[in-house]
């Protein structure tokens, strides 16, 4: 398992995604593609689909600085130019599944350049991990120090094997557990996801958590603070919603809207 094709999302925002995104690419010796999403705040041209002048020089300005800080990288270029907020999603979903990784900053601090569900979508439908990251708050390193919440379903299996290339070389490995196991009857081998870990040569322990509803998302988020972690890894689930493409569930939008520290989210 490999990362060789990494996109990040830029919108003009503080540069934080884009700086973990290039010290990623630059690791894995992976091309970078800048992808330009941005809310259209001229009406006329959302009626039109055709982009404003001010939406045009925003993507014009962010490509130069996503020029000048990609030096000697292999990279390349998308832009979404035109549409309202569900065709914006709707494209920027489209173009993650053509890539290992994709990262992305957090929008719930952006003031409104991209629709209020946006991160939320692309973790949702990209088939793909997102690494989120806060504002100023992410080092170059990722997956030296690593939480990882655990409990045993589709979810978390897939975030857990996404980050594997991350974690290559960690220092330190935490697997907190959540509740029950869960699924096991006296024919079900002795499953251990410690150990599973562990025969990828991580330097892997095991904690066990028995809080409920979001008190495990503040448990996980303390517990990643407390180690001085550079990644908190956990699985995005659905909630109930029945809109397009469903809503993430609340425990997993707590983290997301919390976390202080980049989080891997794979659904």
């Amino acid at each position: 398992m490999s990362i060789k094709d990494i996109l990040v999302h830029v919108d003009g925002d503080d540069g934080s995604a884009l700086g973990l995104a290039i010290s990623q690419a630059r690791r894995f010796g992976a091309r970078l593609t800048g992808l330009f999403a941005r809310n259209e705040t001229h009406a006329p041209s959302v009626v039109a689909t055709l982009p404003s002048e001010a939406l045009l020089a925003a993507a014009e300005a962010a490509k130069r600085a996503f020029d000048a800080a990609t030096a000697g990288i292999e990279t390349r270029w998308w832009q979404i130019e035109r549409g309202g907020p569900e065709q914006l999603v709707a494209e920027a979903v489209f173009c993650c599944h053509y890539v290992d990784l994709v990262v992305v900053g957090q929008s719930q601090r952006r003031g409104g350049r991209v629709p209020a569900d946006f991160v939320e979508k692309l973790i949702l439908l990209s088939g793909r991990p997102v690494l989120v990251v806060p504002p100023g708050g992410a080092s170059a390193t990722v997956g030296r120090r690593v939480v990882i919440g655990w409990r045993s379903g589709k979810e978390a299996a897939r975030a857990l094997h996404d980050s594997l290339p991350l974690m290559a070389g960690a220092e330190q490995v935490v697997v907190a557990s959540v509740g029950r196991t869960g699924g096991l009857t006296d024919t079900t081998p002795r499953v251990d996801v410690v150990e599973h870990l562990r025969a990828h040569g991580l330097p892997v322990s095991g904690e066990r958590f028995h809080i409920e509803d979001l008190g495990v998302m503040d448990a996980l988020l303390s517990r990643a603070y407390d180690l001085d972690c550079d990644l908190l890894v956990v699985g995005a689930h659905r909630g109930k919603a029945l809109s397009f493409g469903g809503k993430i569930g609340a425990g997993t939008r707590h983290i997301l809207a919390h976390a202080g520290l980049p989080v891997l989210f794979a659904s």
